[in-house]
């Protein structure tokens, strides 16, 4: 005989993205994961869709201290493009990419190009800022 089991009552959370202060950032980033959700999470993600954000820098070369993920998506493949500023060196991503940034490593983004609906997001791999 199978036992189902039922799921607790599942944790929702709305009203996303929710805006915080990250240091070298212009403007509170837009975050859908954050490390107090669900009890605390072991993850970060913030983002968001890059069509306006042409030639805008959101943010200076900063650092965390934690590892950092920028995974590039768009519609179509090569449907975006930036430039990644990783320790003084220039790095050229066309969409869908993912590029690792290390822990205390100084880096921003520039996007160059970006078709409605392309996106960049940033997965912080731990929970400080």
């Amino acid at each position: 005989m199978t036992t189902e089991r039922c799921p607790a009552d599942p944790e929702i959370v709305e009203g996303l993205p929710i805006p915080l202060a990250v240091a070298g950032h212009h403007q509170p980033a837009p975050f859908y994961l954050t490390a107090d959700m669900f009890g605390g999470l072991p993850v970060q993600l913030a983002g968001g869709e890059l069509s306006t954000l042409v030639g805008k820098p959101v943010a200076a070369p900063h650092t965390h201290p934690v590892d950092e993920l920028y995974l590039l998506v768009s519609p179509n493949k090569g449907g975006a493009r930036i430039e990644v500023q990783l320790d003084g060196r220039r790095h050229e991503l066309l969409s869908p990419a993912v590029m690792r940034i290390p822990a205390g490593s100084e880096h921003c983004f520039l996007t160059l190009e970006a078709e409605v609906g392309s996106y960049c997001f940033g997965i912080l791999l731990g929970d400080r800022l």
